[in-house]
């Protein structure tokens, strides 16, 4: 796994590992492959952040969302946001595109390019629900064509 991948809560039957494990989904509600949940939380803020190790160029990020509906109690969440860590602060990403919550595919998010050490995504769960992802993929300038 290329960056140390950290969570506000990740329920004992899961891992934060699955975050970057490369894994692929068939769907939202793949149970199949490992997943990263904030089970039992339900309705809170949480996060999730990914540590480089060095200043890496980032300007955007593919989240795939674990959605069990019709099985479980987790949805997409209700928002979302990037955040990149400058100064030790933690400042929110510049010129963001749409922050998606689609089922079944990867949520692009394109943003302002950044030179940063660590990304987090800061989530609001749906009221009465808690959620989860089941891949996050971190795009650089360079796959972004420069931009």
């Amino acid at each position: 796994m290329p960056y140390k991948a950290t969570a506000s809560h990740c329920w004992r039957d899961d891992t934060v590992r699955a975050l970057g494990d490369g894994l692929l989904p068939r769907g939202s509600d793949d149970h199949s492959i490992p997943r990263m949940t904030w089970w039992d939380h339900r309705g809170t803020s949480e996060w999730v952040q990914y540590d480089f190790g060095k200043p890496l160029d980032v300007s955007g990020v593919e989240v795939y969302w674990f959605d069990d509906t019709g099985r479980g109690q987790c949805r997409a969440p209700a928002s979302w946001r990037a955040v990149y860590r400058k100064d030790g602060r933690w400042v929110p990403v510049q010129d963001a595109s749409s922050y998606g919550v689609d089922k079944d595919r990867f949520n692009k998010v394109a943003f302002k390019p950044v030179k940063t050490d660590a990304l987090r995504l800061e989530v609001k769960l749906q009221e009465q629900f808690s959620g989860g992802i089941l891949e996050w993929r971190i795009l650089t300038s360079r796959e972004q064509g420069g931009r």
